[in-house]
């Protein structure tokens, strides 16, 4: 690699980092407009001359601090308790003054994710009637510009950026500021992030601060630190497909591809004249800047302000790890490793951290490919998602399995945005009468022809149906749909039924020896149980299932690569089978049904 093309894709990580900056400087994450953490100390950072002293005045306090030998700096002030009135903070060095005005003390929440944690407000199911009433000026949003870097940066950009969410002609969005929450403020937030400030905030009044480091097509891994992903055995043979592909790759080799790709599209063209697309002059960016590589999108979006105090983080992932080459068992050690990263990052042991699981999205599981739509590995990393919540203190989870919708970008957020809102509230902001805790499935039994599976607490179904969503199968691993009806455990003093509504019989006809249950087992799956309690009847079973027969994990190597998606092939091909026959044992049942009634 020339030395000219280093430094050009280099500078695309520098820019952001401040490597221009002289003087008095702060990093972006102090705008006018800022929230500041509520309870915990106040740090401010940033450079100066070297060695100089700089004096940081905020709230009635006022603290003077050496910088180093590099001009770095950095202040800790005390913590102080919620406060709505607009502050000022000033620093001042060496005869420069820095002032940031209408700071509000309150809680600070980091969003992030891929593309459906990103996904604006604006245009989703009654975004237009929400950002039209957005008049909150006590919740502030900031949203991270985009940038994966393979080192941590130090700041990142402050621009106008355009949403590609957005309709056409809109204009953009202002990324690396704080600004106070409006409804020409909040038309390119994040949605889910949005319906959760906006939620706590009214009911609370503490005043929030927002900030969206989401960034659609990211890996799991890439928002990992380095070090974290190190620490995991299963990651070494992803951390070295990287390295390989970064040492690897060879700028001039990949213009003369580009350049190559140009000449025969260009032919094709000519011939239905059309004309040419621009002819290509740089290459492709180094891999080590891929949004997917790991640390990526942590080095370029989260370690500019690991400083920073927050109080909380809501994680909206799933899909870039859901694909072809997924492999569900690195991904669920890597989302426990997550959180203790991140926690880690912003001092903060048992930080709050809210999961909203894989939404939905493809085809819709129905009767008809029952089996064939469990073929997908979004529910093994969905179980991922659900095991760190069941592993780690302080975790909220929200399933987001149930919108059968078949866009992987769903319109649905406000149920989203509402139900990992309800854990908010529930846990942090003194409304514990407000249930968030989906019903989980903690034992099970195979009984001969059935199972029964127990939950933590009473369920129902959604819609008045009958229970759907689940499956059963025996030794040879069909899963067949299951009926389900509660457990009965006697007769009342009347002579009527008693239910358990908090265990389910689950069998099938045409399972004589049940070995395994599962519930919500697709990407986009049937499912209608809920939380029995009245408030909480738009909270999801989380899905589960009893045995442990893996899905196949993605090897490494194009060529073992290529035989995986054949394994994977064959196993749709099967599940395709299967439906066919299960469809005639249903009609031959419907028949012999029929004959025994004398019809």
């Amino acid at each position: 690699m020339t030395a000219t093309i280093i430094a050009a894709i280099g500078s695309l990580c520098m820019t952001a980092a401040g490597a221009e900056k002289t003087g008095l400087y702060t990093p972006h994450i102090f705008s006018d407009y800022m929230v500041i953490q509520r309870d915990r100390p106040i740090r401010v950072w940033g450079s100066a001359e070297a060695n100089a002293e700089t004096r940081v005045q905020f709230a009635g306090q006022d603290m003077t601090v050496q910088a180093d030998e590099a001009g770095n700096w950095l202040a800790e002030l005390e913590p102080m308790p919620v406060n709505a009135e607009p502050q000022t903070l000033t620093i001042s060095s060496g005869g420069e003054t820095i002032s940031y005005k209408e700071i509000l003390i309150g809680d600070v929440w980091v969003l992030s994710g891929q593309s459906n944690m990103e996904h604006n407000i604006a245009n989703v199911y009654h975004g237009d009637a929400e950002t039209a009433s957005a008049n909150y000026p006590n919740i502030r949003l900031m949203t991270i510009p985009h940038m994966a870097c393979p080192e941590p940066l130090e700041d990142f950009e402050r621009h106008e950026d355009y949403d590609s969410w957005a309709e056409r002609g809109a204009r953009g969005e202002l990324k690396g500021a704080w600004s106070p929450c409006t409804p020409a403020s909040t038309y390119h937030f994040s949605a889910i992030g949005y319906v959760f400030g906006r939620r706590v905030h009214t009911a609370s009044g503490v005043p929030i601060g927002l900030i969206d480091a989401s960034w659609g097509g990211t890996t799991l891994e890439a928002w990992l630190r380095i070090d974290a992903l190190e620490a995991i055995p299963l990651a070494e043979p992803f951390l070295q497909m990287w390295r390989e592909r970064i040492e690897e790759y060879d700028p001039e080799e990949n213009l003369k591809m580009k350049i190559e790709r140009w000449e025969q599209d260009t032919e094709r063209r000519k011939e239905r004249g059309e004309q040419p697309r621009p002819k290509p002059t740089d290459p492709d960016p180094s891999p080590a800047f891929n949004r997917g590589g790991p640390g990526a999108a942590f080095n370029g979006m989260v370690a500019p302000y690991a400083n920073f105090n927050i109080k909380g983080t809501l994680f909206n992932h799933g899909f870039n790890n859901a694909l072809g080459d997924s492999r569900p068992k690195l991904y669920a050690e890597a989302f426990k490793g997550l959180i203790v990263n991140w926690r880690e990052v912003f001092r903060d042991e048992e930080m709050p951290f809210g999961i909203v699981e894989l939404t939905a999205g493809g085809q819709p599981q129905t009767h008809e490919n029952f089996e064939e739509r469990m073929v997908d590995a979004a529910p093994y990393i969905r179980e991922g998602q659900a095991m760190a919540w069941r592993a780690l203190p302080n975790v909220g989870f929200a399933s987001a399995y149930d919108q059968q919708v078949n866009w992987y970008h769903p319109q649905k957020k406000f149920e989203l945005g509402e139900r990992i809102a309800r854990w908010g509230l529930g846990e942090f902001y003194d409304q514990e009468h407000i249930g968030w805790q989906p019903a989980d499935c903690i034992e099970w039994e195979l009984a001969g022809d059935h199972a029964v599976v127990k939950f933590d607490r009473p369920v129902l179904v959604n819609d008045g149906r009958p229970f759907e969503g689940f499956a059963v199968a025996g030794e040879d691993r069909h899963f067949y749909p299951a009926s389900a009806e509660y457990v009965k455990i006697g007769k009342d003093d009347r002579g009527r039924d008693q239910i358990d509504k908090a265990q389910l019989k689950v069998s099938s006809p045409f399972v004589k020896e049940v070995h395994a249950v599962r519930y919500a087992w697709g990407r986009n799956p049937l499912g209608n149980v809920v939380n029995d309690k009245h408030h909480e009847r738009t909270i999801p079973l989380v899905l589960f299932r009893t045995d442990d027969w893996e899905y196949p994990e993605a090897p490494y190597g194009h060529e073992a690569y290529m035989e995986h998606r054949g394994v994977l092939h064959r196993l749709r091909q099967q599940a395709i089978a299967w439906a066919r026959e299960r469809r005639l044992q249903e009609a031959r049942l419907i028949l012999e049904e029929a004959k025994a009634d004398g019809n």
